[in-house]
Formats: structure tokens, C-alpha cells, sequence
């Protein structure tokens, strides 16, 4: 056998097992967040269903098209080479800007606010999540040490940003579109941007925000039941205070799957926004730990993967997804805990959403094309700690830029 039929038979070995490297631990956390998710929509839908629509599992049944969605676009983008999305975040981008206006112009109005088309079951602010990660992180991954320059960094990232999240505010949307903010700030400084930049741009971010919650109607009176709740619990929001009753009542075990009382009034928007407090009143205490753990195990999975690219492109989008579905987690847990005003974000995973559920499957089908590209280029290395590989990439970032981006979209 000739030395380059003994190469094609190798590279045809390599190739038939590119299927089996995925992330498994990354894989089992989803996979277990879903279950709980689907139950917990049964749970806090099925009365709905037959008050609505004389069917027990409609919205159920709703989810779980979203789900398979979801599924069948993780896995087709977990076979294929995610740098093709660097082609495709500026379509998508702005065909997520054109959803935006046309939300704003024919959406449905629902509680004062259009947000959603087709009664709700496409919303482009969930869209915008995913538009938004896709196209930073490919203009970030271009610019190189060029973002330390106001032209090239600054303002250009404010322009973008601010677009997107106006679009969203008007609809109006303040907690999603102070998300993306926070996910686009983080891109911006884990890419190298001048920290005299980032403290204006977190400065006038946040100023506008403050302006905002303040102006606002609807969002003003979240803050003061917030600013109340803190003095005396007994005078939080209606649905603050139905969401602690809720986890009071379970306990440390709950009071078991599909008997929670709060879902049937008490609590409203039990299967969206308070889909944690309902999960701890059926499952109790260890049932939330349980999400906790997941949520904490998908999140080192994800910093594995952003330290694993082997390229900034792939790091950078690694840190957008993950920062993005860790952050929205921790604000819906925090506002059903009352650490925080209500913001009506829902739980990645288990709060019923359609467009939630596609996108953030999504997103975790681009983490898994990440960390299989990885393992395909990458030899065996020997594991470290988080803690090491973080204290590295910290140290190495401060060592006059050297882990800014290179023009090749390659970190130096």
C-alpha cells in the first residue's frame, strides 16, 4: 500500500469519527434542563389549555414543535463549520432589524406591548439575541487592536448596539434590550477594547437605562415595588409576592409534579416568567438546585469551549452564547427571588416560549459546532483547571494586548 493510500485511509478514519466529537457534558446539561423544561410546561399549561382551547396539552404540544425546531437547527449547525456565520451575520443581522420595525408597525399588541407575530408565537427580540452575538463577534474578531481607536471602536460598536436595543425598548422591551447590552459590552472589553472606552460607553449605557426605568411608566412602578419590597417584603408587586409564596410552600421536596395551587391564579404568567417559582413549590428546594447545577455545569462548558477555539472568532462567540444564556438565567432567578425588579425574562429552557426555546437550541447547536471544530483541529492537551485557564487568558491580555484579535480574526 502506497504512503498516500495509507494517508486517504487515516483521513477517512478521522472523518467517520468526527460524528462522536461533540461535548457530552454540554449535551447532558441541555438535555436535562429540557426534560424539567417540558414538564414544568405541562404542569403550568394544561389547565390553561383546557380553559383556552378544551385541550389539555395545546400549549404543550406548541412547545415541543418549538423544541424539535430547535433541535433539528443545533444539530444541522453542529455539523457544519460555524466561521460560514461570519458570512451570515450581516443578513441576519439586518433581516432581524426589519422583523424589529415591522413588530413595532403590525405586531400583536398583547398587555400594551408588541412584541410578538402571529399572536405572539414569533418574537424578533429573541432573534435579535442570536443576530446580535453573531454579528459583534465578527466585526470585534476583524478590528484587531484597531478597536482601541474611537472610529474604529467606540462609536461604531454604539451605533449598533443602540439600534437594536431602541428597536426593542419601543416595543417596549427594556429587560431584553438591556441583555443585549450587557452581552455586547461584555464582547467589547474581552475583546480588547480600551478600558477608558468601555467605562464611558458602561457609563452612558447605563445612564440611559436609569433614564429609561425612570420615564417609563410601567417600568417606573416595577422599580418602586422593587425599592418597597426591599424595606417590607409584604409590600412587593402582586407577582413578586406569589412567586416567594410559591417557593415557600415546597420546601425542601415540594409538594410534588403537577400539585402546585399558585399556577391556578395566584401567580400569574406562571408558565413564562414564574416558571422558577412553580418548579420550586412542585420540586422544592432540591428540584431548584438541580436547574442551578445544570445551568452552572452548560456555563463551564461553555468557558471550555471559548478557551478550546482555535481562533478568536470562535472564542468570542463562545463567550457571547454562553454569557447570554448564563445572564438572562440569573435575572429570572433573581426577580423570582425578589433580588431584583421584575423584568418578565424568561428561564432559558424551561419557560414556555417558543421563539425562547428555538433560539437558545440554537445557540447551543453554534457551541457544539465550536468545541467539535476544536477537538478536530486541536491534539490531545492535558486538562487545567478553569481557574488556571482563566488566570492565563487574563494574564496574557494584560500583557500589552496580546490576546487581542488579529485582523485574520486569530487571537496572537
Amino acid at each position: 500500500m502506497t504512503t498516500l493510500n495509507v494517508f486517504r485511509k487515516n483521513r477517512s478514519r478521522v472523518r467517520s469519527g468526527q460524528m462522536f466529537l461533540v461535548d457530552y457534558w454540554l449535551i447532558l446539561a441541555v438535555a436535562g434542563l429540557l426534560i424539567i423544561g417540558m414538564l414544568m410546561v405541562y404542569s403550568t399549561t394544561f389547565d390553561l389549555g383546557l380553559q383556552w382551547h378544551d385541550k389539555a396539552t395545546y400549549f404543550f404540544e406548541k412547545q415541543l414543535i418549538a423544541l424539535v425546531i430547535g433541535i433539528a437547527g443545533a444539530l444541522i449547525l453542529m455539523r457544519f463549520d460555524y466561521h460560514g456565520l461570519r458570512r451570515l451575520s450581516v443578513p441576519i443581522l439586518l433581516a432581524t432589524l426589519i422583523l424589529l420595525v415591522v413588530v413595532l408597525l403590525f405586531g400583536d399588541r398583547i398587555l400594551g406591548a408588541r412584541r410578538g407575530l402571529y399572536a405572539g408565537s414569533i418574537q424578533p427580540s429573541e432573534i435579535a439575541k442570536i443576530a446580535v452575538i453573531l454579528y459583534i463577534t465578527h466585526w470585534l474578531s476583524t478590528k484587531g487592536d484597531r478597536i482601541k481607536n474611537l472610529t474604529y471602536g467606540l462609536m461604531p460598536f454604539s451605533v449598533i448596539t443602540g439600534v437594536v436595543c431602541a428597536l426593542i425598548v419601543l416595543q417596549p422591551d427594556i429587560g431584553t434590550a438591556a441583555l443585549i447590552a450587557i452581552i455586547a459590552l461584555t464582547l467589547f472589553f474581552i475583546a480588547g477594547a480600551d478600558l477608558k472606552q468601555f467605562a464611558i460607553a458602561g457609563t452612558l449605557g447605563g445612564g440611559i437605562f436609569f433614564f429609561l426605568i425612570t420615564t417609563i411608566p410601567h417600568a417606573a412602578a416595577r422599580i418602586e415595588s422593587w425599592e418597597q419590597a426591599l424595606k417590607d417584603p409584604t409590600q412587593a408587586g402582586w407577582q413578586v409576592q406569589q412567586a416567594v409564596v410559591a417557593l415557600g410552600i415546597g420546601g425542601w421536596f415540594g409538594v410534588g409534579l403537577g400539585e402546585s395551587t399558585q399556577k391556578f391564579g395566584p401567580l400569574p404568567a406562571a408558565h413564562t416568567d414564574g416558571v422558577f417559582a412553580i418548579l420550586g413549590e412542585e420540586l422544592g428546594f432540591f428540584g431548584c438546585i438541580l436547574v442551578i447545577l445544570l445551568m452552572t455545569l452548560l456555563a463551564w462548558r461553555g468557558i471550555r469551549t471559548a478557551l478550546g477555539a482555535r481562533d478568536g472568532y470562535g472564542f468570542l462567540l463562545a463567550v457571547g452564547i454562553t454569557s447570554w444564556l448564563l445572564i438572562q438565567a440569573l435575572i429570572n432567578m433573581a426577580v423570582i427571588t425578589a433580588v431584583m425588579p421584575f423584568t418578565g425574562m424568561p428561564l432559558p429552557f424551561l419557560s414556555y416560549g417558543g421563539s425562547s426555546l428555538a433560539i437558545s437550541l440554537i445557540g447551543i447547536g453554534i457551541l457544539l459546532s465550536i468545541s467539535r471544530d476544536a477537538a478536530m483541529n486541536v491534539k490531545v492537551q492535558h486538562w487545567k483547571p478553569i481557574r488556571e485557564s482563566l488566570r492565563e487568558s487574563l494574564d496574557l491580555r494584560r500583557r500589552n494586548g496580546r490576546t487581542h484579535l488579529s485582523s485574520s480574526g486569530r487571537r496572537r
